[in-house]
């Protein structure tokens, strides 16, 4: 019945913002524009999916992208990237990386060429350059990679994940979990979502007739540096029956897990999705899998769209008067039903014919393809994108 409920309004978010895109005739014919891309990494699923969506707009954009690769740690190398890609000739980039952004964008700046975020809320810039990155006139926001750090759920929604286990799972129910980090320097909504999800299970216990026990956060071994789980992370949680990873579990918890043997007896409920944890996800293998989280890919649109905006010389006229960054929903895939889904979606298959919006619906969310078009509009189509 969940899984149900699920579906029906996922499929009801789709109808409605289908219907508000594809009856509005386009204005004008965009200007040929360039619009550099730099990803978080070179390959993956959502690298894959995201660039073959880009292709398939390109004509009807009269777009034409090109690609780079962005770093975690090596600012100069993040606007060694931009340069080149200025020189080269773009009209507006997309960055996923909160690095050096105030060095990226006087150069943006300079050279008169567009900035916008994709899954990154930028939240060193807007706790601590605010004025100078989300007042810049170069700049036209960014999307985030699920909810802003003032605006935290996902522990919250680990939380629901867990208690749909233990439903359906009445006879084996999960009553004792650990959980794992990235660094807060570099994710801080990690950090909060952890507290969230601790929050949240002492609230559920008060009135719980099995109650559930949540390991505190060992700072040794559950905060992961960008390296894998250490394997005394299972002697430091000795009872744990599953683990809440809201770091990157596929990469950095699970070939741990196996490693330690472990892999058929703890459950891991993470975020990301990297290929492949469908055969061991829910009933299928040894299980392992009971929750992947991800961002649509088709977000992209919101920068996007702001930086076609720009470019063509046209603005919503319910525009911010600063750019902002945009929390988004989530595909959570808890269950086999949605793993059925997921497995055929766009994410997994960078097959086009299953995104969510065709080359005409975004060009009807621009300002210049369609003059009934707004933010407002443009905010709620990266807004329905979940189960």
């Amino acid at each position: 019945m969940k899984t149900s409920k699920k579906l029906m309004a996922l499929a009801l978010a789709g109808t409605m913002a289908a219907s508000s895109l594809s009856m509005v005739s386009v204005s004008a014919e965009p200007k040929k524009a360039t619009i550099g891309v730099c990803f978080y990494q070179d390959t993956g699923k959502a690298v894959d999916a995201t660039k073959a969506f880009l292709e398939s707009l390109s004509d009807t954009l009269n777009v034409e992208f090109k690609y780079g690769t962005f770093t975690q740690t090596d600012e100069a190398a993040n606007l060694t990237k931009v340069q080149e890609l200025i020189a080269s000739g773009v009209d507006g980039i997309i960055g996923t990386m909160d690095l050096g952004t105030q060095s990226i964008l006087s150069e943006c700046e300079a050279a008169g060429v567009y900035y916008g975020g994709y899954l990154c809320d930028f939240d060193t810039s807007y706790t601590n350059a605010y004025d100078d990155v989300f007042g810049n006139p170069n700049f036209v926001g960014t999307v985030t990679d699920g909810h802003n750090p003032d605006d935290v759920c996902v522990g919250t929604q680990f939380f629901d994940s867990l208690i749909e286990y233990n439903e359906s799972h009445a006879d084996a129910p999960l009553t004792h979990v650990s959980m794992a980090i990235f660094p807060s320097w570099a994710f801080p909504a990690q950090a909060t979502a952890a507290d969230q999800f601790v929050a949240t299970v002492d609230e559920y216990n008060k009135t719980a007739e099995t109650p559930i026990t949540v390991d505190p956060l060992d700072e040794e071994v559950d905060v992961l540096n960008f390296a894998p789980l250490d394997s005394t992370y299972f002697s430091k949680h000795p009872d744990t029956q599953a683990i809440m990873s809201f770091a990157a579990g596929t990469s950095f918890v699970y070939p741990t897990m196996v490693s330690a043997g472990v892999d058929s007896d703890i459950k891991l409920f993470t975020t990301g999705y990297e290929g492949g944890e469908e055969s061991n996800f829910g009933s299928a293998g040894n299980q392992t899998y009971q929750q992947v989280i991800v961002t649509g890919v088709e977000t992209i649109v919101y920068p996007l769209v702001l930086l076609l905006n720009k470019i063509n010389e046209t603005e919503f006229v319910d525009m911010p008067e600063k750019a902002e960054r945009i929390s988004t929903e989530q595909y959570i895939v808890n269950s086999d039903e949605d793993m059925e889904l997921f497995v055929n979606s766009l994410y997994t298959t960078a097959d086009v014919s299953a995104a969510a919006y065709t080359p005409e619906d975004v060009l009807n969310m621009t300002a210049f393809g369609n003059p009934d078009a707004t933010y407002a509009d443009l905010v709620s189509a990266v807004q329905c994108l979940t189960y």
